[in-house]
């Protein structure tokens, strides 16, 4: 504790900018500033906040940000400003049982603070995104379809699709094959021009293969398999459930950070989120379960469950093979490089060593269905060359 202790000092008075410079006189729990002009005396515990700097420490008067507040700076060494320290923080436990709480906090060691609000954040964020996975189950299924419908427009407008007798038969039969009985989701395929090896689903049941991957695949299975995965995306509302998460972690961050919510850039963002989160690649959970489902569903109809985890070795191994020769090719420009097409695929359909092993165990429970084809091979010939005579354009 200080008595009659007198340190160097100035004081900012909140309307001028120029400092009086004068001394404190420290006493007990408080503080006495005098200049050749002014004499103010307070308890430390007025001050709102201290601030310990390299020349000793600095307290704030006034907690109200909308005006300059008086500060006074007192020029002593890091022990002495520690000490103050303390016996401010002393005064403002004692006011009430939420200040004791707050500044017990304050005082602690920041490493062991740190472990605490980590532990504290973790918690509460798991049970946070818990709860945000129930919220899915009150959003009617028609908002769904009509996020999708909005996002189909934009597709349709910048894709060429180039879809065919052949096309439409192969996938009614496969969707006939595939889709849940009690489906409440109505399902649709169309292909895209594209040489890109893809495929995705929109949460309105619209699918889209691009040609790419129907130029490639090496039997019906492989694209039965991939056509299975999309269609488990949104049986299960992988999209309506991402869409949940991202707003909800968007609504979090503004609400520990703070900006945005009062000129409502949350919502702006959130909408932005919303028209963009629909075909952009899941998290691994949603992708493992959309790999469960989807040999759930062939299984269910006798069908071979051994396409999916075939095209995806393939898709792996070309992956590999061009990135080897795109390294050893420097004068290849990138957007002629398969390489970068691939990675697309495998972008949406991360191909994970884990997630292998995973499907190559669904695979294997159980009995293996029989039916590997839902079409003739006259027609599956057509749909293996559907778009060649498109020039394979990836937008219009």
């Amino acid at each position: 504790m200080f008595q009659n202790q007198t340190f160097t000092s100035r004081y900012f008075n909140g309307v001028s900018a120029v400092p009086e410079e004068g001394t404190v006189l420290v006493h007990g729990q408080t503080v006495q500033f005098t200049s050749s002009d002014t004499h103010h005396k307070l308890n430390i515990s007025q001050f709102t906040e201290f601030t310990q700097t390299h020349k000793g420490c600095k307290l704030i008067l006034l907690p109200d940000e909308t005006k300059e507040s008086p500060v006074l700076e007192i020029f002593c060494t890091k022990a002495e400003s520690k000490l103050l320290e303390k016996i401010w923080i002393q005064n403002k436990k004692s006011q009430s049982h939420s200040s004791a709480l707050f500044y017990s906090i304050r005082e602690m060691n920041p490493i062991v603070l740190g472990i605490l609000s980590l532990t504290v954040v973790s918690i509460v964020g798991f049970f946070y995104f818990k709860g945000l996975e129930l919220v899915t189950n009150v959003i009617p299924l028609s908002m769904d379809k009509s996020l999708g419908d909005s996002v189909q427009l934009k597709m349709e407008s910048q894709f060429e699709k180039c879809d065919s007798k052949a096309t439409d038969r192969f996938f009614a039969e496969a969707l006939k094959k595939i889709v849940p009985k009690d489906s409440k989701h109505a399902f649709q395929v169309s292909v895209i021009a594209s040489t890109v090896p893809n495929a995705f689903a929109l949460s309105n049941g619209k699918i889209y293969f691009f040609s790419g991957l129907l130029n490639e695949a090496e039997s019906q299975e492989e694209v039965i398999g991939v056509l299975a995965h999309e269609i488990a995306h949104v049986e299960k509302r992988h999209h309506m459930r991402n869409l949940v998460k991202a707003g909800g972690t968007s609504l979090a961050i503004s609400l520990v950070v703070g900006p945005g919510l009062g000129n409502m850039e949350f919502l702006e963002t959130f909408t932005e989120i919303g028209s963009t989160i629909l075909v952009l690649k899941f998290s691994r959970d949603f992708e493992t379960e959309a790999d469960k489902t989807s040999i759930e569903y062939l299984k269910a109809q006798n069908m071979s469950t051994d396409g999916l985890l075939s095209f995806f070795k393939r898709m792996e191994t070309l992956e590999n093979d061009e990135t080897e020769s795109d390294q050893s090719a420097t004068s290849a420009k990138e957007g002629d490089s398969t390489v970068s097409q691939i990675t697309d695929f495998l972008s949406t359909h991360p191909a994970t060593k884990e997630r292998m092993k995973t499907l190559e165990t669904l695979i294997q429970k159980g009995k293996k269905g029989n039916i590997k084809k839902v079409v003739s091979d006259k027609t599956w010939n057509e749909v293996q060359t559907v778009c060649l005579n498109l020039k394979n354009s990836d937008s219009k």
